[in-house]
């Protein structure tokens, strides 16, 4: 980033400022070892299309489920590296981002975004989640990347230029935006179908947003497959899809974790020399019968509860997870 457009950035408190009036609850750090860095946002409309212009001086910007709560957690973000290097993180993959690169950032999930020494200069689209999913379907719903390189990207990038610049009249912004989300359309059919090589990334990361979801809520005896599925955004048959690709199940991901809780405090009670009731601790697993407990728990290890919490403290008695 030039060094007059950086000594013109406002500092962190502003830029943090900034960051949430714009994009809702993020987290702005300064670089390893600093006690402040510079940035700007500005965000631009454009007919249907909000674009944020973000020039940072090398931050650190997180947003965790706390964040999420704090906020509605509504948007898409189509974020374009326009000048820089950055490394975005949603799920348990990291997304090295080149100039012209894209990622799409989903708000309703965690989200961190690691900037270089030399500054940084992004276009970030915003785009109602529910109204993106209406209108293309859900592939895209847990964010996804988008290389620069391939021929839509390069198409997105132009499009955005022209949007943020506010070339033309507002009937020339209308055909504008329309292009973008033709292009949109096209990428995200496109991955979908598995022809991109984007789109096991992408299954990846809702996979693992679903799990960071179950363990997160797995005590609620509301979340069911059915409930996970809908806070991604998907339907059940295609979440179960993925899952069965990877060799799993999403109903084993679910009951896994709850008998990894009750095992735990199994054990955490053998070494405590306390006996809190079975069924209290089935209850505040998440289970919602004891019967169905029971049966889980004995196909899982084998023998009933009670016996288990009797070896608890034996090598034999391992997590399911292990």
């Amino acid at each position: 980033m030039p060094s007059d457009e950086t000594n013109s950035l406002a500092p962190l408190d502003a830029f943090q400022a900034g960051v949430r009036n714009v994009c809702g609850q993020f987290l702005v750090s300064p670089p390893d070892g600093a006690r402040d860095m510079r940035g700007i946002i500005t965000l631009k409309q454009r007919q249907a299309l909000a674009v944020a212009v973000v020039r940072n001086s090398a931050a650190r910007i997180n947003r965790d489920w706390r964040c999420i709560r704090q906020d509605s957690a509504e948007h898409l973000f189509l974020v374009l590296q326009k000048a820089g290097h950055s490394v975005m993180r949603q799920g348990d993959a990291d997304v090295r981002l080149a100039p012209g690169d894209f990622i799409m950032i989903d708000s309703a999930y965690p989200s961190r975004f690691l900037y270089g020494d030399s500054g940084s200069l992004q276009y970030s689209v915003h785009l109602n989640r529910a109204e993106f999913a209406h209108r293309f379907g859900t592939c895209a719903l847990g964010g996804c990347p988008i290389p620069g390189s391939t021929d839509i990207g390069m198409a997105l990038r132009a499009t955005i230029d022209r949007i943020v610049d506010g070339e033309g009249a507002a009937a020339q912004q209308h055909f504008i935006g329309e292009a973008f989300f033709n292009l949109m359309g096209a990428y995200l059919c496109g991955m979908e179908a598995g022809d991109l090589p984007s789109a096991e990334t992408s299954n990846e990361l809702l996979m693992a947003k679903a799990r960071a979801y179950i363990r997160q809520r797995f005590r609620d005896p509301e979340c069911t497959p059915a409930d996970v599925a809908a806070a991604m955004g998907v339907s059940l048959r295609a979440l179960q899809r993925r899952f069965q690709a990877a060799g799993s199940s999403l109903s084993e991901c679910l009951i896994g974790a709850r008998l990894d809780y009750v095992c735990q405090r199994l054990m955490a009670q053998e070494a405590a020399g306390t006996s809190d009731r079975i069924s209290t601790i089935a209850f505040d697993a998440g289970f919602n019968d004891l019967s169905y407990f029971n049966r889980q728990f004995r196909a899982r290890y084998r023998v009933p509860p009670g016996e288990y919490r009797l070896h608890a403290a034996t090598p034999s008695a391992k997590s399911v997870t292990q």
